[in-house]
């Protein structure tokens, strides 16, 4: 599956889900995929951690580490949303709609 030039979350689930069947790990679980997320914020977190100690020529591609560990966390996320069956653009409209009417103290 080819991914549009300016994906929308749904796009984005389509992509993943594909990706998977090429993979064959359609048969991960919500609560395996959620394991495995886990996993992949803690590689955020060390990616982050090596950013902040890397001197200005390193840099650029400790950054570029962080993203990659952040789109797989992205990528366990929307197969999360798949395996429940959830349009999570859906979900992130309504869920930030009722944060917009929302105060923190």
């Amino acid at each position: 599956m080819k991914l549009p030039a300016q994906p929308t979350l749904r796009d984005l689930q389509r992509y993943v889900h594909a990706l998977e069947a090429h993979h064959g790990w359609l048969e991960a679980d919500a609560a395996r995929t959620c394991f495995l997320m886990g996993e992949e914020v803690g590689e955020v977190f060390g990616a982050v951690r090596a950013w902040e100690r890397a001197d200005d020529a390193a840099r650029p591609a400790a950054a570029e580490a962080v993203g990659e560990e952040i789109v797989d966390v992205l990528n366990y996320l929307l197969a999360l949303a798949n395996r429940l069956d959830l349009d999570l653009e859906a979900s992130f409209r309504a869920k930030n709609g009722r944060n917009e009417t929302r105060t923190w103290s």
